[in-house]
C-alpha cells in the first residue's frame, strides 16, 4: 500500500495549516446533518446485507456485487474491508453510500464501479477514516468509476483517502460535486491519469479536498482536476465551479482545467451541442502548485503545467486564489475576468495571467508576477486589457497595459529601473501618503516592468514612485495608507489619462517570449510565501549584470548578444527603437540586453527571426543559453507542509 503513515501525516499537516491560514468566514462550514434511524448495512468483509431490499453477494472473482431495484432513494452503510471491487447497480433511483471505516482495495479492476447513470452520493461518516485504492494492475480507468454523477458529503472530521496507482482517481461519465467531507487524493508517481476526471462538470460547494497529482510518466503527467466536456443536445456542460470550501492541489501537469476545445474535441458539426468549458470561482479558498517543466515535442507529447485553465472563460467573482505555477498561472482561451476576491498568481516560466482573448479586472485584489522572461499580463486582444475597479499590481519582464475600450480605472506603470528582491516600492500622492505599493519578491531581471491599479488614484493628480520600507503587506501588495519610510524618490507622473507610464513597460504584443524552456528570470522566493517556499530559490538564469558579477547563467558570451542584436537590427528595419532603448558598444550592459528584448518583443516577423536564430545555432555561430529554470519544490513538500 502507498505510504499509509505518510498520507496520514499529510492529512494532519494539511488540515492544520489550512485551518490557520483561513479567514473566519471561510472556517464557518455549513454541514448537512444526516441521521440514520434504520440503517441498511453492507459488511464488505463478509459481503452480506442487513436488508432484503439490497441484494449483495461476493462473486467468483472475489468482487462484491450490490444491486438495488427499488424506485425510492436508498442509503447503504459500508463497513469492513474488501480486497476486490465493489460493484453497485441502482438503475431506478439515486442512492447513498455511507462510508464508515470502509476500506476497499481494488486489484485488477477499480476499487468501486458505479454501474448506473443515477446519482451516487458518498456520505462520509463523521469521525470515520476510510481508504479506497486501486493497484498498478488495474485494467480500467480509475479507482472510482461511475456512469453517472457523484456527490461527496460529510464534515471536516469525515475522512476519505483515495490512493491512485494506475490512472485516474475519480472517473465520472457525469459530474462530480463536493459538498463536504475531508478528502485526500494521492497519485503515485507512476499513475498515468488525473486525480479527478469528470466528463460533464466539477462543482465544489464546501468541505476539504486535498490533491497530490504526482504522476510523472512522460507525456501522461497527472493533472489535479480535469473536466473533459461532452457534446449534448441543448448544449453540453464541461465547466468547473467553485463556490466554497478549501481546495489544495499539487500537480505535475495542470492543477485545474476545463479542457474541452472545439478544434480538437468536437465530434459533430453542430455547435449548439458544444460544451462551454468555463472555470467560475465564486468563493472558497484555492491553493495550487504545479511542478512540471514545460515541454512541447508534438501535440501528443507535451506538458503545460498551468495553474488554472479554462478553454473558454475564467471568471473569478470571490474567494481566495493562490497559484504558484511553472507555466501560466491563469489561462483562458477567450477571457479572464476578475470581479472580486483575492488573487495571487506567480508563474516561474511563463505568464502570470494569459488570455488568448481579453482580460478584465473589475474588482477584487490581484497580485500577479511572472519570471523575468515573461509577462504579468499577456492579453492577445490588441495587447491591452480592461480595468474598471479593484486593486492590482503586475510585475514581470513586461506587461500589457490597461488601455482597452471601457477602461475607467486609473493605473500607473514604470519600467526604467531595475528592481531587486526585497525592494519596497510605494506610490505616493502629492502629500507623501501611500496610495498603493509592492514588495518585490524576486529579481525580475534587468528589464523590469511594474504596473499598479487602484481606486484611490484620481485623474489630474501627481503621483511619485518611491523606494523605502513598509510595515505590512498582503502577498507583496501594500494597502492605501500604509506606513512607509522613503529612501529614494524614483519618478513622478501626472495622471493625465486613465493609464500613465514612463520608461520601458514591456512587450506590446501578446504571446510568449524566450527560447524553448529557458527562462530569463528568477531570484528568491516572495517574502510572503508560506513556509515551504521560504529560503528557497525560484528559477534562476536571469541577467543580473553587475549586481551578481555575471550574467546569471543567461547568454554568457558577449559575442552571442552581439550576433543576436545584429540579426535583429538587420532584419527588423521597420522597428524603431524608443529614445530610452539604444544599442551600445558595451554588449554586457543592461542597455544592450534591454534593446535585445525590446526588439524580440516588437520584431515585425517573429517567425522569420526564429528561423534565422535556429539557423545560426546550427551553423555554430553561438550557443543556446545554458541557464534556465530550476525545478519548483517537489510535490508533497509544498508551501503549507512546513
Amino acid at each position: 500500500m502507498l505510504r499509509v503513515k505518510e498520507q496520514k501525516m499529510k492529512r494532519l499537516l494539511t488540515v492544520a495549516v489550512l485551518a490557520m491560514v483561513l479567514t473566519a468566514s471561510l472556517m464557518a462550514q455549513s454541514i448537512t446533518e444526516v441521521t440514520h434511524d434504520d440503517r441498511i448495512v453492507i459488511d464488505l468483509t463478509s459481503g452480506k446485507s442487513t436488508s432484503d431490499q439490497i441484494i449483495a453477494a461476493l462473486n467468483a472473482d472475489g468482487n462484491l456485487e450490490v444491486t438495488y431495484d427499488g424506485t425510492e432513494p436508498v442509503s447503504m452503510t459500508l463497513t469492513g474491508t474488501l480486497n476486490g471491487t465493489l460493484i453497485v447497480k441502482s438503475d431506478n433511483a439515486p442512492y447513498t453510500l455511507v462510508l464508515n471505516e470502509a476500506n476497499i482495495y481494488g486489484t485488477t479492476l477499480p476499487a468501486i464501479q458505479l454501474k448506473s447513470t443515477t446519482t451516487a452520493t458518498f456520505l462520509i461518516e463523521d469521525g470515520s477514516y476510510n481508504t479506497i485504492s486501486d493497484s498498478a494492475e488495474n485494467t480500467k480507468k480509475g479507482v472510482i468509476t461511475s456512469s453517472g454523477d457523484i456527490v461527496f458529503e460529510g464534515t471536516k472530521d469525515a475522512m476519505l483517502d483515495i490512493l491512485v496507482y494506475k490512472k485516474h482517481g475519480i472517473k465520472a461519465d457525469g459530474g462530480v460535486t463536493v459538498n463536504g467531507g475531508n478528502i485526500v487524493i494521492i497519485g503515485d508517481e507512476n499513475a498515468e491519469g488525473n486525480m479527478v476526471s469528470a466528463d460533464k462538470f466539477f462543482v465544489m460547494n464546501d468541505g476539504y479536498l486535498t490533491i497530490y497529482a504526482d504522476g510523472n510518466v512522460h507525456a501522461t503527467e497527472s493533472k489535479g482536476i480535469k473536466v473533459n466536456g461532452v457534446e449534448a443536445q441543448g448544449g453540453g456542460s464541461g465547466f468547473v465551479e467553485i463556490n466554497g470550501g478549501q481546495l489544495y492541489i499539487e500537480s505535475v501537469s495542470k492543477a485545474i482545467t476545463a479542457g474541452w476545445k472545439q478544434s480538437e474535441d468536437a465530434t459533430t458539426e453542430d455547435t449548439s451541442d458544444d460544451p462551454i468549458p468555463d472555470v467560475r470561482i465564486n468563493g472558497g479558498q484555492i491553493i495550487v502548485l504545479t511542478s512540471g517543466t514545460p515541454y512541447e515535442i508534438s501535440d501528443e507529447e507535451s506538458l503545460s503545467p498551468e495553474g488554472i485553465e479554462a478553454k473558454h472563460d475564467l471568471v473569478i467573482n470571490g474567494g481566495s486564489v493562490y497559484v504558484w505555477s511553472t507555466d501560466d498561472s491563469l489561462n483562458a482561451g477567450n477571457a479572464v475576468i476578475i470581479n472580486g476576491g483575492y488573487v495571487f498568481a506567480f508563474a516561474s516560466e511563463n505568464d502570470s495571467i494569459d488570455s488568448n482573448g481579453t482580460i478584465e479586472i473589475n474588482g477584487g485584489t490581484v497580485v500577479c508576477m511572472s519570471s523575468s522572461r515573461e509577462q504579468a499580463f499577456d492579453c492577445d486582444n490588441d495587447a491591452n486589457f480592461k480595468y474598471t475597479g479593484g486593486t492590482y499590481v503586475g510585475a514581470g519582464n513586461g506587461n500589457n497595459m490597461p488601455k482597452a475600450s471601457g477602461t475607467t480605472g486609473y493605473s500607473i506603470a514604470y519600467g526604467d529601473k531595475t528592481f531587486y528582491a526585497g525592494d519596497q516600492i510605494a506610490v505616493l500622492d502629492s502629500e507623501g501618503n501611500v496610495v498603493t505599493g509592492f514588495i518585490v519578491p524576486y529579481d525580475v531581471s534587468t528589464l523590469t516592468s511594474i504596473v499598479f491599479g487602484s481606486p484611490a488614484f484620481t485623474g489630474g493628480q501627481t503621483y511619485t514612485i518611491a523606494l523605502g520600507g513598509f510595515k505590512d503587506s498582503f502577498m507583496g501588495l501594500v494597502d492605501q495608507g500604509a506606513e512607509f519610510k522613503t529612501k529614494e524618490n524614483v519618478v513622478s507622473m501626472e495622471m493625465t489619462d486613465n493609464t500613465v507610464s514612463e520608461g520601458y513597460i514591456g512587450m506590446n504584443v501578446g504571446g510568449n517570449m524566450g527560447f524553448g524552456n529557458k527562462a530569463f528570470g528568477g531570484g528568491q522566493a516572495p517574502a510572503d510565501m508560506p513556509a515551504g517556499f521560504q529560503g528557497g530559490n525560484m528559477p534562476n538564469g536571469d541577467f543580473r549584470g553587475e549586481r551578481n558579477g555575471d550574467m546569471g547563467g543567461g547568454f554568457g558570451a558577449r559575442a552571442d548578444i552581439g550576433m543576436i542584436l545584429q540579426m535583429l537590427v538587420q532584419n527588423s528595419a521597420e522597428t524603431e527603437l524608443p529614445g530610452d532603448v539604444a544599442i551600445t558598444g558595451d554588449l554586457d550592459s543592461e542597455e544592450a540586453i534591454q534593446a535585445m528584448l525590446y526588439l524580440l518583443g516588437n520584431y515585425v516577423d517573429f517567425a522569420e527571426f526564429q528561423t534565422l536564430f535556429q539557423g545560426s545555432m546550427e551553423n555554430g555561430e553561438f550557443d543556446m543559453p545554458q541557464g534556465g529554470p530550476q525545478d519548483m519544490p517537489p510535490a508533497q513538500s509544498g508551501p503549507f507542509m512546513n
